[in-house]
């Protein structure tokens, strides 16, 4: 089933901000790996679309029927207040990028990731592997992408207000 794109317009039933062929170029472009098949590609930007209606965005949403995050009223990105009726590139992005390192756990999840070799013997072949480094085995919500939702996130100290 196709995807719904949200366009910064209230689109009903809106699944994701980017369609498959936009996060096949992603990949290209990037030197990321992803399925090949349309179906696999939708479901991980749909799985990404959802990571990210967890994420304590600037602002508020547009309306209470929307079914993503986004679009959404009072978000200030560099000093400048952002439309309400559309999608920065920084979402689209964003959402590619961590539909991409969804993928990247699912081949290799990170709790199963091995550091680099602390001890090795060669006969009868024993090798010991150091504990992988936390930003190694971090999950997929917390790297590349992040830097695409820099400035679009509030901080712990607004989140924390926010909840008071």
């Amino acid at each position: 089933m196709a995807l719904v794109i949200e366009t910064g317009l209230i689109v009903p039933g809106a699944e994701s901000f980017a369609t498959a062929a936009e996060l096949v170029t992603y990949a290209e472009n990037f030197g990321r790996v992803i399925p090949a098949d349309t179906a696999a590609q939708e479901a991980l930007l749909r799985r990404a679309a959802l990571e990210m209606n967890a994420k304590p965005w600037k602002g508020r949403t547009v309306s209470p029927v929307q079914t993503l995050a986004w679009p959404r009223y009072e978000v200030c990105l560099n000093n400048w207040l952002l439309p309400s009726d559309s999608i920065p590139a920084q979402i689209k992005a964003g959402q590619m990028a961590l539909a991409t390192e969804i993928h990247a756990d699912d081949l290799s999840p990170p709790e199963q990731r091995l550091g680099s070799i602390s001890r090795e013997k060669v006969g009868p072949l024993e090798t010991e592997y150091s504990t992988a480094s936390p930003i190694i085995s971090k999950a997929a919500a917390v790297r590349q992408s992040y830097a695409q939702f820099s400035g679009l996130l509030q901080s712990s100290s607004q989140v924390s207000l926010s909840r008071s």
